[in-house]
């Protein structure tokens, strides 16, 4: 009773740990199987304690009841085994040879199934066919193919590297394949087949005396003889080996079970790698978006800055599609203009990863995208099964086919003036998402193209006030004087007459000093004219050859302390502006201060917010003050002058310790600037619609 006990708890427990590792849940293909070897430990554990009950005796009904329950659970019990095995076993690569099996073994099967149909017609109690067969054709196949299939999953586990769990599932294999021997090969004594060798008992006469071998004799004497029978073989009987095979395979199975523990962990393992992986993956992703976003600001604000520090535009609008074909990654970028007469369209300037530079000699485009593009100032990316014929003639100057292609239409306002468009020799599609940056810098150049034609504009437009402001100063000034020499004539006529010769000296004293200041004007309107006004030349040699002349003309000493080596660096205008406050302030020297000498300083000089270049004028003269002097309405023109340059401007003066004036303009840290609109913005060049 103790050995039957054990061996269904041995095998309750095997079912229950299946039960409550299958409910935890798998992807192992194990574990849709553990359902039947759940319900087969279940069954084995009610067989083997129906054998204990029936071990204790009772009355015939108490046996009858067991004997009948047995019959059911026997045979329950090894078809749920063949089918855990068969499950396992399919689910598991087999050997190419195998294939063959199911022929094979067709023909043995056959023929034991119908040999073990006969034997239910040999005189015997029922229940000892039932046992003997259910364990030949159910146990012994299922602990069979249960044990290769825990073999099988010992060679899977070693492959993974799981040692531990593969030396579970091996002893898993070997304890079922022992089972498949202790209980599905020896079974009760019978007059047939292998029962009649391998069995509880070889005298196997006792156990068949037809009717007279009754339930008590089946499970009473004949019991005994058997267990003795083993007892004088192996000294134990076959229910202790039995409860041994029980236990072993209860042991390995439910460690064995601890694969699913090890998949687990791997899984996690697996999943919190892709975790950081994936975190990874969006950190870089992260990263790269915002190095690229860097970029691109960094790019525009350079643009931008090149823009309002009046750059030159030609340096801009290369900067922009060098830039622009480096951040796209593409091969080329092309930049085309409507001619003058707005029939053609004109490539301007374009970048490769050999050169980049301003086409001097016009080149048509003529390929049909881009025209149709420019015409509707929209834009148009290629793709992946786009034609080739639409493709020709992108690549200006060059015989590489084009494969992807992306363009965005130029409109000056609201009226179409060229196309910007990048080009790559891969198949690989532009993107939305790089389409739109190509339109911000298509907006960046209709930006530098609109801030070049109003700079020209404002720079003609200054050099043409001055020159207005010159012509009407002559206007004023020499015409005023001729018209009062005119009429002093007439007075000298008069008084010649008269013969008031006093007042005719006097008179001429006038004369000859209001010629003498007229003089001087126009001498210095011609002097302006001719030195800081003219194109070809740089400002520090004009003030140079200004001051040079001045100091001729007007007999005023001039010291000029130059400390700029190089350009400048400021805008056109300003350069204007600083020539025109040099201009007026000299002007009024002459004019008002009776100054013997003029110190003029060029310098630049760092400040907190930038670089700037200075121009200081002083004078040894009267001196004045400022409200009250004439001079009021000069020093507020120049004052405006620096002003509109985004210049300052300052006066300082004592009466009789001579002026000071300074003013200073910021300097375009890189670049040059080109004094004459560019090559792009010339009105004779270039006409908006």
């Amino acid at each position: 009773m103790i050995i039957y006990f054990f061996t269904g708890l041995a095998f309750w427990g095997l079912g229950l740990a299946a039960y409550l590792q299958q409910r935890q849940g798998s992807d192992l293909p194990l574990n849709k199987h553990l359902k039947w070897l759940a319900a087969f430990g279940f069954v084995c554990g009610v067989t083997s304690w129906i054998d204990m009950f029936l071990t204790s005796g009772g009355t015939v009904e108490y046996l009858r009841i067991l004997t009948i329950l047995r019959m059911i659970t026997q045979p329950l019990s090894g078809l749920l085994l063949l089918r855990f095995g068969w499950g396992i076993l399919r689910d598991i690569p087999l050997p190419a040879w195998a294939i063959f099996i199911p022929g094979i073994l067709i023909v043995p099967i056959s023929y034991v199934i119908t040999y073990a149909a006969t034997s239910f017609i040999t005189p015997s109690p029922i229940e000892i066919p039932i046992e003997i067969w259910s364990r030949y054709l159910l146990y012994l196949p299922g602990s069979i193919m249960t044990g290769i299939g825990f073999m099988r999953q010992w060679d899977m586990q070693r492959k993974q590297g799981l040692k531990d769990v593969a030396n579970l599932m091996l002893g898993a294999g070997a304890a079922f394949l022992f089972e498949a021997f202790v209980v599905g090969l020896v079974v009760p004594a019978a007059p047939y087949g292998p029962a009649s060798y391998y069995n509880y008992n070889r005298n196997i006469m006792n156990a068949f005396t037809g009717e007279q071998a009754g339930l008590s004799t089946s499970y009473g004497l004949t019991g005994w003889l058997d267990y003795a029978k083993i007892l004088a073989v192996t000294g134990l009987p076959i229910s202790f080996w039995r409860m041994v095979s029980a236990l072993t395979v209860t042991f390995f199975v439910v460690r064995g079970l601890g694969v699913f523990e090890s998949n687990r962990k791997r899984q996690f393992i697996a999943l919190q790698k892709e975790r950081d992986l994936a975190q990874e993956k969006v950190m870089e992703a992260q990263i790269s978006a915002r190095k690229t976003a860097e970029s691109w600001t960094e790019v525009l604000v350079n643009i931008n800055r090149r823009i309002i520090e009046f750059e030159d535009v030609d340096g801009i609008l290369l900067f922009t599609i060098e830039s622009t074909r480096r951040l796209l990654r593409s091969d080329f970028v092309g930049l085309a203009l409507l001619s003058q007469d707005s029939t053609r369209l004109e490539l301007k300037c374009s970048a490769s990863q050999q050169k980049v530079e301003v086409i001097a000699s016009p080149i048509i485009i003529e390929n049909p995208l881009i025209l149709q593009t420019m015409k509707s100032a929209g834009t148009y990316r290629s793709s992946s099964n786009e034609s080739q014929a639409n493709l020709k003639n992108i690549w200006s100057g060059h015989d590489q086919s084009v494969r992807s292609v992306a363009i965005v239409g130029l409109a000056l306002d609201n009226h179409p003036i060229g196309a910007l468009w990048i080009a790559r020799a891969e198949a690989e599609p532009y993107s939305e998402t790089e389409l739109v940056w190509l339109d911000c810098m298509a907006d960046q150049v209709v930006i530098a193209i609109q801030h070049g034609l109003m700079t020209s504009r404002l720079q003609s437009l200054s050099i043409t006030e001055e020159r207005a402001r010159i012509a009407r100063d002559m206007h004023d000034g020499l015409a005023q004087v001729l018209g009062y020499l005119n009429l002093q004539v007439q007075t000298l006529d008069a008084l010649l007459k008269q013969g008031k010769q006093k007042a005719l000296k006097t008179e001429l004293d006038q004369m000859r000093e209001a010629v003498r200041i007229a003089n001087a004007d126009v001498r210095e309107d011609i002097l302006i004219l001719r030195t800081t006004l003219a194109d070809e030349k740089d400002p520090v040699s004009a003030i140079g050859e200004y001051l040079q002349e001045f100091s001729i003309q007007t007999g005023i000493e001039t010291d000029f302390d130059n400390e700029v080596v190089d350009d400048l660096n400021i805008s056109s205008i300003a350069e204007v502006q600083l020539v025109c406050i040099l201009r007026e302030a000299l002007a009024n020297v002459r004019k008002h201060a009776h100054a013997s000498l003029v110190k003029v300083s060029l310098m630049k000089k760092p400040q907190n917010d930038g670089n700037y270049v200075y121009l200081q004028i002083v004078d040894d003269g009267d001196g004045f003050v400022p409200r009250d002097s004439s001079r009021s309405f000069g020093i507020k023109t120049m004052k405006e002058r620096a002003t509109s340059a985004h210049g300052t401007f300052e006066v300082h003066s004592i009466l009789g310790s001579g002026t000071t004036i300074e003013c200073r303009f910021p300097i375009i840290e890189t670049g040059k600037l080109k004094k004459s609109p560019t090559i792009f913005f010339r009105e004779d060049k270039l006409s908006i619609p």
